[in-house]
Formats: C-alpha cells, structure tokens, sequence
C-alpha cells in the first residue's frame, strides 16, 4: 500500500486538494482520479475486471494529471461558483440486501445456533466542501443483480456476492473493498433449518474501522421460528470482538426499526441478472 500520508491507515478520509492538483486511488480493482479546477472538480474513474477478487491492495497519490490523459471509462465534471475544500471519501455499504451462500448449505437443528462471517462489497461516495456536498457514489466493483424470493411474483431485488459465508473467522479474507459482518442465525422453529443462501440487510448497517484499516458492520442476529425464510432481524450496536476498538465513520443508509422481519434465507427460487459480478 502507497500513499502520500504513511500515516493513513485506509483509503478513506478527508483531504485538501490545491486548485490544478489530482489525486489517483487504486482500491482493489477500482481507478479514482479527482482534480480540483477554480471553478469545478472532475472525477475520472474505472473498475478493473482484470484484476483478481483477492487483490487487497489500495495507492493514494497526489499529482498535476489532466484527468483526459489518463484514458478511464468514465469522466464526469461538476462546475461550482468556486470550489472549496475539503475533499471527503467515504465506504458506504450497498443500497439493497446483499445475497451471499456458505460454501456448503449449513443444516441447523432445532434450537440451534450458527455464526457465520460475510463480507459485503463497498461504494465509495465523494462529497466536497463544508457542508459536505455529494457529487456521486461509485461501486467498488458492481455486483451482479438477483432477484431474491419464492417466485417471480414475490421477492425482492438484491446484489449478489462472489464471496462465501464462512464459519471461521479466520477463513474470511480481510479486503480493504470489501466489510466483514458477524451473522448469528438461530434456528427456532421445530425442523431443522436449511441455510443454502443468505440475504443480508446492509442498507441497515454502519461501517467501523479498526486500527489496521479493516471495515466492520454491527453483529446481526436472525431467528427463525417458521420455515418460510423469513427471520426476525436483530442488529447489534458494536462489531464483534475481532474487531475491538473500531470506531464508527458511516452511518446506516436506512435507520433499522424495532421487531424488524427481513426475507433472510431459504429462498426456493433465485434468478442472477447479468452483467457483471462481485
């Protein structure tokens, strides 16, 4: 990881841009370029597909780059009266349920319990000045869309994860694009519950950073007491202890309300909606 502060621990925070000046990110398999102009800012961006879902590594580098030169796919511009410092990027979790599997299905018996690890893909939201103003999101890397419930007619749309749930911590890899969330399910009905896929509620959770620049949700709990993959959907106010002395720097994109119900697992008919994958 190369950056112009040895003192930034992530990709993320505030910076101050000189009018003419750009800064260039890599994180993962995302190409950020911002400059500062007297009367607007420009954004050029690009994601990788070339480049492996293991990739972890992130660059942060200040140059005089005229963002035309640099070829990215997308070039965007925002004029203002004058623009003003400072510049803020910020990981924001996805805006639907993210869809992931375990490896294998998990099958809990009655009045049992699993806890697995999921990861979640980020976005990087851009906001400038003080008050912070938001020019645009962008998605690390754009999952695939899938449709999530027992039929066509009855469901909703989710993004859909490459990762796996993992029952071991220690089998998740921690990526600087991504954020890891402990998930408790409880099985409270009186048959065995079969967890062939997970649909995570991520519009409702915080990000936390951690010391060494890894990204946590809260811990979410999920009993079900019926086999129709519903669940009621408990969310902590801390991550767990693997993630001690994390500190909070975003908050959810929706708030979680009290006794809350989510379609959580189980679903019988799912359908991926290309292009694309995360």
């Amino acid at each position: 990881m190369r950056q112009d502060d040895p003192h930034r621990v992530g990709w993320w925070g505030q910076f101050n841009v000189d009018s003419g000046q750009t800064i260039q990110w890599e994180i993962g398999p995302l190409k950020l370029a911002i400059q500062r102009l007297p009367n607007e800012w420009q954004i050029a961006y690009e994601q990788d597909e070339t480049l492996a879902e293991e990739n972890n590594e992130w660059e942060q580098k200040t140059t005089a780059t005229n963002l035309e030169t640099l070829g990215y796919a997308n070039l965007k511009r925002y004029p203002f009266q004058q623009t003003h410092n400072p510049l803020h990027l910020l990981p924001a979790l996805a805006d639907r349920p993210v869809v992931t599997r375990p490896w294998t299905p998990l099958h809990i018996i009655a009045n049992e319990e699993a806890v697995m690890f999921v990861s979640s893909p980020l976005w990087v939201r851009l906001t400038v000045a003080d008050p912070p103003k938001q020019l645009l999101e962008i998605p690390v890397r754009r999952p695939s869309d899938t449709w999530f419930g027992p039929s066509t007619m009855e469901g909703e749309l989710c993004y859909a994860s490459r990762t796996q749930g993992r029952l071991n911590f220690e089998n998740i890899p921690l990526q600087t694009h991504r954020a890891v969330t402990q998930v408790t399910i409880r099985n409270q009905a009186k048959s065995a519950l079969v967890v062939e896929r997970l649909s995570l509620p991520v519009p409702y959770l915080s990000l936390f950073a951690t010391a060494e620049g890894v990204l946590w949700t809260e811990t979410v709990t999920m009993a079900c007491t019926r086999d129709t993959g519903m669940a009621a959907c408990d969310i902590g106010a801390i991550p767990p202890p693997q993630a001690s002395q994390a500190r909070l720097i975003n908050e959810p994109r929706q708030k979680p309300g009290q006794n809350m119900i989510v379609r959580a697992f189980g679903a019988l008919f799912s359908q991926i909606i290309p292009p694309g994958g995360d």
